[in-house]
């Protein structure tokens, strides 16, 4: 068995689809940039191939817990631990209305004629027993009655003497927690605790359990009832009875949930009690948001097993409706975008618009463009748009790496000239992806573009240069000559080619952000280095020669990208003094 395995585990190591090193000094020949993104790709190349031999005795699944609070619940969160003992929770605060019984102990410190300091257990009858004083009946009896009982007492045994009482202990008290709370049992409490208390201790309520009618049972009668939303909501903690052993603490069963959703401050769902009315679910979510469209309100309802839609024409109606289990309201929000407009207008800034706003409703609300504005060469970003780019450029990036591990895999000796491909890469990588739209703003704007939150609109003045870029003698900007469109004649002004520029690639950014491919001919015949539309603040970009032609396609994408990134920060250096 053990030479089985043995085979095996050199198969894997010696199986060429997964042994793909990459020569160490073909490495050093890689700009720092994507050294490590090669070295990465690589390895990740043979992580996903010995995948395939990968034993399931190296699979694991994680058991999800359940959870059976409804986290959309209103108040569900407020216990969020429950006593995990029987062991009673100490209360020292106490104020004089708490009543003695069995259990307490109390402590009497006298100064003057006599000084002492004793402490006094409450019997079972009681009382408790003073030296030469006697039996003092305690049980029933609260702080400050108890206080001036015994003060009287001694005082009248000892005169001009001091008297200081204090409760030194608190008896312990057995209750049962029951009906839907989420541990239900008997809990030993203090003796100071109160309905709120045992109920945390116990965990809360269920997702049956009541929010609104907690009951305190005393032999057989409700003495109290406990509804959370009066502490949750209005802060009213009404709780006047202490808790006895042999006290129940019931939590009912829960009877109306309704949904609020939509312009609420809150939206959650929410416990009605009998009585009460959908317009109090709405009080319940602290009211309306100030984004509410109060002409599309909703009620759905379940009546004899079917959902139906009642009409609400007015958000009083909810005064007057019942609320039943089930209910659903739902009031729509305005859908309001926050969108940023910079460069040539007259008031650039950010805006709020309304849904179904236009490019041009938030150039009119700028105050419209300043004469030099120049419509043509806008920028429009868009939050969505600049995700896909940046989901296309790690796909493409991914593959150049690709091609540059194969390629160097094929020709290990240095025959296949990567160059080209590995500057492209380079320069590939470090360009930024943008979320840019093409628009057509020549007029008073582009219609066909609904503004979304986070769009950004960049007006640029209008330039008097086209920019040059790529295999050409002299990068740079040259004077834009309306009556030239010969695309030779400004890289002449550049000083031409080198001998490392594709001529049949070049590459033209028009200053709306489209991107067109020509080819230089020099056939005197041939007229196909002139092109119809030439504007100022194009950008012409002459990339190197790649032998590899089936790489045109991804250096044609990688170039659009490359420019496009360059088009955004031409465009946005023009607007930084504005």
């Amino acid at each position: 068995m053990n030479k089985y395995k043995l085979f095996l585990f050199s198969l894997i190591l010696t199986n060429p689809l997964i042994s793909q090193e990459i020569d160490q000094s073909f490495l050093e020949t890689l700009p720092e940039s994507i050294r490590q993104d090669v070295s990465k790709k690589a390895l990740e190349n043979v992580d996903s191939e010995k995948a395939v031999y990968r034993s399931s005795l190296y699979s694991s699944k994680v058991e999800k817990e359940t959870d059976l609070i409804d986290a959309d619940l209103f108040g569900a969160d407020f216990f969020s631990t429950f006593q995990s003992s029987f062991m009673p929770i100490n209360e020292p605060n106490l104020d004089a209305t708490y009543e003695l019984d069995f259990g307490d102990e109390i402590e009497i410190q006298l100064i003057g004629k006599i000084d002492s300091i004793e402490k006094y257990l409450i019997s079972r009858d009681g009382s408790i027993n003073i030296p030469e004083i006697g039996k003092i009946k305690l049980s029933g009896l609260t702080m400050q009655e108890a206080n001036a009982l015994i003060k009287n007492k001694i005082s009248s045994a000892y005169i001009g003497t001091e008297v200081f009482i204090t409760l030194s202990n608190i008896r312990d008290i057995s209750v049962l927690v029951s009906g839907n709370s989420f541990n239900p049992g008997i809990y030993t409490l203090s003796g100071n605790s109160n309905i709120l208390h045992a109920i945390n201790v116990a965990g809360g309520i269920n997702e049956y359990g009541s929010y609104r009618t907690i009951n305190l049972i005393r032999e057989n009668e409700i003495v109290e009832t406990l509804d959370l939303y009066d502490v949750l909501i209005t802060g009213k903690v009404n709780i006047g009875k202490r808790l006895r052993t042999g006290d129940v603490v019931f939590v009912e069963a829960v009877k109306n949930i309704v949904s609020v959703n939509g312009a609420v401050k809150r939206p959650l769902k929410y416990e009605l009690i009998d009585g009460e009315k959908l317009h109090d679910a709405l009080d319940y979510a602290n009211g309306l948001s100030n984004d509410a469209d109060l002409n599309n309100i909703s009620l759905d309802r379940i009546i004899n097993g079917a959902i139906e839609s009642l009409p609400i024409d007015h958000i009083s109606q909810f005064k007057e409706i019942d609320a039943e289990d089930g209910d659903k309201v739902f009031i729509r929000k305005h859908s309001f975008r926050e969108v940023s407009i910079k460069g040539s207008v007259l008031k650039p800034g950010t805006y709020l618009m309304k849904e179904g706003d236009r490019a041009s409703d938030l150039i009119k609300k700028a105050g419209g463009y300043t004469t030099n504005a120049y419509p043509f060469g806008a920028v429009y970003s868009n939050k969505q748009a600049l995700e896909v780019s940046s989901m296309a450029k790690k796909v493409l990036y991914e593959e150049f790496l690709d091609n540059i591990i194969s390629l160097s895999q094929k020709s290990p000796d240095g025959n296949i000239d990567l160059t080209s491909m590995i500057e492209i890469t380079d320069n590939f990588k470090n360009s930024e992806p943008n979320g840019r739209i093409i628009v057509d703003l020549k007029n008073s704007g582009d219609n066909s573009i609904f503004l979304k939150d986070g769009d950004e609109l960049i007006i640029p003045e209008r330039p008097y240069h086209v920019f040059i870029f790529g295999e050409v003698s002299s990068e740079g900007a040259v004077l834009f000559d309306s009556s030239d469109n010969n695309i030779d004649s400004y890289i002449r002004k550049t000083g031409g080619f080198k001998s490392t520029a594709n001529k049949k690639s070049i590459y033209i950014l028009h200053p709306n952000g489209e991107v067109e491919r020509i080819s230089v001919n020099r056939n005197i015949f041939a007229n196909q280095d002139s092109i119809n539309n030439f504007y100022p603040g194009s950008v012409i970009f002459v990339p190197r020669k790649i032998d590899n032609s089936a790489l045109n396609r991804m250096t044609a994408q990688a170039y659009a990208g490359i420019l496009g990134n360059i088009g955004v920060t031409l465009a946005s250096l023009s607007v930084l003094d504005k």
